[in-house]
């Protein structure tokens, strides 16, 4: 199957019919925002406060009101101020709150990451509309580094300061992404959590753990997506927590697009191929890339058992020679930069281009990505795939939002 390329001005056509209006939360680069203007959305602001981020969106959509700072600064009624409209009358709010703690990645059976123990509960008081926490937090550090040089304290916490944000406007649909971790092990208390606080604050709950490769991103991506609905939405509609999994799109692609598809008339700059392979040729990759054969038929990592006469403890089990005749592997924030171990090329010793990555997210041809190449590659790796977006966003257009303005 043929990669489906697409250009910033297809995203601006789509988005000018103005189907739906939306506030976007953790904004980040504008993954999920692209994917929402796809499907005819009207952004009317966002919330992002990563510098390099919000010049990223910026330099795509400049005329998309943005509200720079962290969201344990704001109240409610500063996103409605700024957007212009009233308690109740946004049609959906979207947020992909930071996640690092629920990442697959993480120890979730000792504890989340960075902490040695944790036995909060957490849930959004109705009176005040606050965050409220009972239990004890023992942590190893007192702050955490979110993304280059910005530190931001309990990150964990920002998905509840995303419910009560929530609380306060009463969209109509809320959607929320979160990393797949989060419906496994002990993580799997704090998704009851949300789900419990989201439905305490008057919505309808279903969740679903999505693949981007369904929708036609040459990347097996899985993210946990929420979808919650304002119960007076939700009876008008004839929707219930025994029918509203039904929101969910099913797949658009019988066949996954594959990373040599996706490459296939790609224009790398030589300067940046020679850059990343310069890279490899004087760091610690090297030995490890040098047994991991070109073009294998499935993904391999040096970890693998077959590679232990080479590799006897294992070492960069995240380092990833993926198959070109699938979808890339994740594509994470960290592991694609330059210095760390991550998913390589599948026929070179040498991470993809930024131009590559692009495809791999399915973002549009033309997508600007401002800094360097570490900050361009967290940016992408941070992402909602908009491809996958599209299709949960026309789902809840369609199902949702239609019939209920209709009636």
């Amino acid at each position: 199957m043929s990669y489906q390329k697409y250009y910033v001005k297809d995203v601006k056509e789509k988005s000018s019919e103005k189907l739906f209006n939306v506030i976007s939360c953790f904004a980040g680069g504008g993954g999920s925002s692209t994917g929402y203007r796809l499907a005819g959305a009207n952004i009317l602001l966002i919330n992002e406060f990563v510098e390099e981020a919000i010049s990223t969106y910026q330099a795509n959509f400049p005329d998309t009101n943005v509200l720079v700072d962290d969201i344990k600064k704001y109240t409610s009624d500063d996103f409605l101020e700024m957007a212009g409209i009233k308690v109740g009358e946004l049609d959906l709010l979207d947020g992909s709150p930071p996640c690092s703690a629920f990442s697959l990645a993480g120890k979730r059976n000792k504890g989340w990451e960075g902490y040695v123990e944790d036995t909060r509960e957490s849930s959004i008081d109705l009176e005040t509309g606050e965050v409220v926490q009972t239990g004890e937090l023992k942590k190893k550090d007192g702050i955490k580094k979110y993304s280059e040089d910005k530190i931001q304290e309990s990150i964990e916490d920002l998905f509840l300061e995303y419910i009560r944000i929530a609380k306060g406007i009463q969209p109509k649909v809320i959607v929320a992404e979160n990393v797949k971790g989060i419906t496994f092990g002990e993580s799997k208390k704090k998704l009851l959590e949300f789900i419990n606080d989201f439905e305490r604050i008057g919505y309808e709950v279903s969740y679903q753990v999505m693949n981007a490769a369904d929708f036609g991103t040459p990347q097996g991506r899985e993210r946990t997506i929420f979808i919650c609905v304002r119960k007076d939405v939700a009876e008008t509609i004839g929707l219930n927590f025994m029918n509203i999994s039904g929101i969910f799109p099913t797949k658009t692609v019988t066949k996954h697009v594959t990373m040599r598809e996706a490459f296939e008339d790609i224009e790398n700059d030589p300067e940046e191929i020679k850059m990343l392979t310069e890279f490899v040729e004087g760091s610690f990759q090297k030995k490890f890339l040098s047994f991991l054969p070109f073009n294998p038929e499935k993904p391999i990592k040096p970890s693998d058992k077959q590679f232990r006469e080479f590799n006897p403890k294992g070492s960069c089990f995240n380092m990833i020679r993926p198959a070109p005749d699938l979808p890339s592997p994740t594509l994470t924030q960290q592991g694609q930069k330059k210095g760390l171990s991550g998913v390589f090329h599948y026929a070179e010793n040498r991470k993809p281009t930024i131009v590559e990555f692009k495809r791999l997210m399915g973002m549009p041809e033309d997508f600007i990505l401002t800094g360097d190449f570490d900050q361009q590659a967290e940016r992408l790796g941070r992402m909602v795939a908009p491809k996958m977006m599209k299709e949960i966003a026309n789902s809840i257009y369609k199902n949702i939002l239609e019939p209920f303005n209709k009636k």
